[in-house]
């Protein structure tokens, strides 16, 4: 078995603390927007967590001349939110451990790249950043995986993916990428490290 030489991180609920926050302020939006129970449009939110947010509108049958507008409300919120976070410590150490120990370390998520762009301090640490942009097909799985591999020269086997949710493992295992669960960094981060350097390519260190 190939030894791992890329860590691919998802974002919200891995590396920040922000799901809570972000099915509450999903829910009120579709409230508020589209006349949905509160509790009901949480729930469809909580269910497809980790897919783009125009994804999971679609998912949940949003007409879709409004998904759009949606979409683009739910992401100025959300850089609201994100100007307002750093690293939580334990996290910040961890991606510096792994990038010392001679791994790439990237973020993988499906928050639009205009959005996690604008939070430097959130994704400073990383060697490359991976977002969702309709534009150019980039997304979580797939598409991740494959530009990755083209910055690194790696093939999936080399790649570990650590996430939260459902979602996003079975995403990532499918395409033969190798996938840890985290409960959140800032609570299990060295229990992650532990397992990570078990069958990581650390020769190579500096």
């Amino acid at each position: 078995m190939a030894c791992i030489r890329v860590i691919l991180l998802d974002f919200d609920g891995t590396v920040v603390d922000t799901m809570k926050e972000y099915a509450r302020a999903a829910s009120e939006l579709l409230s508020r927007r589209l006349g949905l129970d509160p509790e009901v449009a949480r729930r469809l939110y909580e269910a497809t967590a980790g897919m783009a947010f125009r994804d999971q509108l679609k998912l949940m049958g949003v007409d879709e001349d409004k998904i759009e507008s949606l979409a683009r409300e739910f992401e100025e919120w959300k850089k609201g939110l994100l100007a307002t976070l750093r690293l939580d410590r334990k996290v910040a150490s961890f991606i510096e451990r792994l990038r010392k120990a001679g791994l790439k370390v990237y973020l993988s998520t499906n928050n639009e790249c205009n959005v996690v762009l604008e939070s430097p301090g959130l994704v400073e640490p990383f060697d490359g950043v991976l977002c969702y942009d309709k534009s150019r097909g980039l997304k979580k799985g797939r598409p991740h995986v494959e530009e990755v591999a083209r910055r690194e020269g790696v093939t999936p086997e080399e790649i570990l993916f650590i996430g939260d949710s459902e979602y996003d493992l079975n995403l990532y295992s499918k395409l033969g990428v190798r996938v840890m669960r985290t409960r959140g960094l800032w609570i299990d981060a060295d229990a992650i490290e532990e397992e990570v350097m078990k069958t990581a390519c650390t020769h190579n260190a500096h």
